[in-house]
Formats: C-alpha cells, structure tokens, sequence
C-alpha cells in the first residue's frame, strides 16, 4: 500500500520514542507517574541517557544483549531504552521467575549485563552459578548480596550516579537487531524473536497511531506487566510515540489496585487479559471508569459472553485483538468506533493475510484455516533455533499455527491453535466455542477443552472445569454442564465428559491457561 510509513536507513528506535518528545517541545509534560512520582519526558530523556553512558561504561558492546528483570516501574524504561540507544539490544523477562528459568535466559541471551529487582535476588542469585556470561548486574534496590567470581553486582543509584545525562544515539541502522522478543513457551523453552529497528515504530504508525488514535492527551495504565511484549508496546511505547502519559506500578495487577489508578489518575486507556477482565467483573465494586476511552484485550481469547457483561457493567469500549511476539503488536484489532464483540475486528492497514488448509491452499469465504501474516514489523528468526524459524517464519510471513475464520464483512474469529483443535468425528471442534459456552453456565468459573479419546480410542472433547463457589463437583453438575452444551451447541461438540479442579487452572507467564499440562495431566 502507499502509505506504509518509511524510515530512514540510520535510524535508533530509542530516539523514535525518547528523544523525539524533546525535539516536540515537550520536555516539561509528565511521562510517567509512579508511585506518587510525576517524571516529565526531560526526566526520562536524562535518565535513559545515563543508563545508556552506564551501559558503555560496563563495557556493553553494539549488539550484544542485556537482559531486563524488572518489575514495571521508571527504572525499566531507563535501562531498555538506554541499552537500545547505545546499540544494544534489549530482552526482557518476568522477574516472578524461578531459578532454572532464570538461568536459562542468562544463558540463552548470552547477556553480560542484567538489570534486576531486588525483590527477585533470592532466586536470580542462584542462576548465576550457571551463568558463563554474564559479567555484571545491577540491582534496583540493595546490592548487598554476594555473587559468584567473576559477576559484579551494583546498586542502580550508585552505578548512574556520575553518568551523563547527554548521549547521542548510536549511528544504528533500521535494520541492526534491537529487542528480542520472547514466545509463551507452551512447547519448552521460550525462544527470542529477534527484531530490528524500525519494526516498534511500524507498528506504531500504523497500528497505535492510525488504526486505534493514540493522542497526546491519553493517560495510560496496564494489567499485564512490561515484560509482555504487549504492555511493553500499549503502556511505554504508544504512549511515547504520542507524548501521552503512563502510569506505572510494581505490584501486582489486582481489580482493586487497577480501580484505584484509573480513576486516581482519570486514565483514558487500560490494556488488560480476559483472566483480569473476569476478575474485575467479580469484584462487587463499580467504580466510576467513565474517563476511560477504551480497554484492550489481548493475550487470549476474550469471551463474547465476557465482553457482555463488562458492556453492562462498564459501558467501556473493549479493543479485542491479535498479536504475538513474531509481530511485535497487534496486526488484527477492533478499534475505538467498530467493535464487534466477539470478533477480534479488522485487518490493521500495512498488514497483509491469508488463510489456508492443510495443504498451503487457500479456504472458502467462512471456513476456518491456519493464518498468515505479513506486515513490516515480522521478525526475521529465532535466536538459535533454525528448524523453528524456517516452519514460522517464512520470509516476510508468520505462520504460527493459529486457526482463524472470516466473515463475508471482513471480521475475523479465532478459533485456536492449530495443535489445539480437536478433530471429532473427523470434524474439527474449536475448544474456544466450547469453552465459551460452558463459561455462559452460572457453575463454572473457569474451564478449559482439551481432546481426549474414549474407550474406542477416539478423540473427544472434555471439560476441566473450575466451580464457582456453593456448587458441588458431582455427577448431577457434569451432566448438566453437558446438556447445557448440547443445547447451546452441535452435539458433536459438547464434552463427553468433565473433570472437576478444586484449583485454578494452571497459567503460563503471559497468564494463559496451560493447555500443554492439562493434557499432560488428563489426556
């Protein structure tokens, strides 16, 4: 199309997002709140400098990688920023972590620098008998712990203190490495998806800018956490590009907490998950949230019962959309004035897409296929991972796997990943339309359909199920939860029998349930 953006072949993404509100004029607004804290785009400016002038005095070389464990607060915006404007190239992961994955990362990255929470050194310190990398690492909070020869640790103040607040870019070309972005890791370790300069600032224009309108005027605040690719992007970068204003916070994400920011700070935007939208439907409060403009949804399938109950609830436009960590962002979205619950909206313009079957054909208007994308933010590999990249990333197309269908208006359905479908009677059963329907039931809490097969060896849907408080877990429960189904349902569909949790359901750390392990413990 004509009017991708371009940029031009010397080009720093950290300059696109910092310096640029400077040369704006807006030097003295408020970037961020934090914890009583009002930090202006001159304050960010200064202090991603010196982590930038800190990082090349640690000896950070261009590209080699840093990795950020930090929960979402001022310093993480600093030390990502600061690493990519001095040529580096940013990771980052969730400082909830254990150990063993924490030793992974330092290893996998290779990263002789790290910046890390206080609060996660009781199992960060351990990993570092693993680490033959990593050299220095620097922790928000007291570094008064001991590291293992050859590894440094400093305290944040102390190691900026004496750094300059002046420092220009590095002479970086739109197409050097800068972030690596991590997968879910459903199937084994996490693999970075390695992306180049000018792919935020794409998706940026096109998306946060173009499709959705971002304004200056916006106030941010987010449920998932700045590890998430996703938060990254709706609560530091968007906001950025615009000159808007975050809210940042380090605990966790409750209803409560996210209540209590939205309208201390008269927030216009809040990106959320399905889980906290449920949980926040839960809660008996209803707090005035009129200042919001809109919500995001992403991460997993929103319910269209779900995205019901929060219209009556809240009357808050939810932006339902996709994307992943080959992308960046979102590439397939509802938006502020079209939004049709239930659907995850329209192709965002300076993306490109495909359906097709099993066999690389193209499927009929309606009928569900594996999707493709192409769009100027894909990642080009995975790090150390050759057999992965060339199955998902194919030059220029990311093919993940996910299973969509769209309508004759242009909307698209998700209907699950491809390893997740189950073929029923040699038809394929989405578990998400099963799932739906049985969360629309006044017993369940949550619940999940994997495919298990049945005493003649076939495959079948089954239900775990998590019950709302008062209900029991019983035969009687099961049944109607399966009439229920079939009633609301094709037959074929309904589970053919239900486990009952007396536990939540098992999470990964992009808070999506687990399906990998929940086969695992019932298939």
């Amino acid at each position: 199309m004509s009017d991708i953006p371009e940029f031009p072949d010397r080009f720093n993404m950290a300059s696109y997002f910092v310096d640029s509100n400077i040369e704006a004029g807006r030097g003295s607004k408020v970037a961020i709140h934090y914890e009583g804290a009002r930090l202006t785009y001159q304050q960010v400016f200064e202090n991603v400098n010196r982590a930038g002038n800190g990082l090349k005095a640690l000896g950070l070389q261009p590209e080699q990688r840093v990795l950020t464990v930090l929960h979402d607060r001022p310093e993480f915006v600093d030390f990502w920023f600061g690493a990519i404007k001095v040529g580096g190239v940013a990771t980052q992961i969730n400082p909830l972590l254990p150990t063993e994955d924490f030793a992974y990362y330092l290893n996998y990255t290779k990263a002789p620098i790290a910046a890390v929470d206080e609060e996660a050194l009781p199992s960060f310190l351990p990993a570092l008998k693993e680490a033959r990398y990593l050299k220095h690492v620097i922790v928000v909070g007291k570094a008064s712990a001991d590291a293992p020869a050859g590894i440094k640790l400093h305290a944040w103040n102390e190691w900026l203190a004496g750094q300059s607040d002046k420092l220009d870019p590095a002479d970086t070309s739109k197409d050097d490495p800068s972030v690596w972005l991590f997968t879910s890791g459903t199937t084994g370790h996490s693999k970075g998806a390695v992306h180049f300069h000018f792919h935020f600032p794409y998706n940026t224009e096109v998306y946060a800018k173009r499709f959705i309108g971002m304004r200056e005027s916006d106030i941010t605040v987010s449920g998932p956490r700045l590890f998430f690719g996703y938060a990254t992007g709706t609560n530091v970068m968007f906001p950025f590009a615009v000159g808007a204003t975050t809210v940042l916070f380090p605990d966790r994400p409750t209803p409560a907490r996210l209540f209590e920011l939205v309208q201390k700070h008269k927030c216009t935007v809040l990106t959320n998950v399905p889980t906290l939208i449920n949980k926040m439907l839960a809660e008996e409060a209803r707090p005035d949230l009129s200042s919001l403009r809109f919500m995001w949804s992403a991460g997993e399938a929103l319910p269209k019962d779900l995205h019901e109950k929060w219209d009556a609830a809240f009357g808050v436009p939810i932006i339902d959309g996709i994307g992943s960590a080959e992308s960046f962002h979102i590439y397939i979205s509802n938006r502020p004035d079209d939004v049709r619950p239930g659907s995850l909206g329209k192709l965002v313009p300076g993306y490109t897409a495909k359906l097709t079957d099993d066999d690389g054909n193209a499927v009929q208007q309606g009928d569900v296929g594996t999707l493709w994308v192409g769009g100027d933010s894909a990642a080009l590999y995975y790090h150390n991972a050759y057999a992965k990249s060339k199955e998902h990333l194919r030059g220029g197309w990311i093919v993940s796997g996910d299973k969509f269908r769209q309508d004759a208006d242009g909307y698209w359905f998700y209907e699950g990943r491809g390893d997740d479908l189950i073929k029923s009677g040699g038809i394929y059963v989405s578990p998400l339309e099963v799932e739906n329907c049985l969360m629309q039931h006044e017993a369940v809490k949550e619940c999940c359909v994997i495919g298990k097969k049945d005493e003649a060896g076939l495959e079948k849907p089954f239900a775990i199920v998590v019950l709302n408080e008062g209900v029991e877990a019983s035969d009687a429960t099961s049944d109607r939860l399966i009439a229920h189904a079939k009633q609301k349902l094709v037959r074929y569909k309904a589970p053919h029998g239900v486990a009952f949790s007396d536990k939540p359901l098992p999470r990964n750390d992009r808070d999506k349930i687990d399906r990998k392990a929940l086969r695992k413990e019932y298939a």
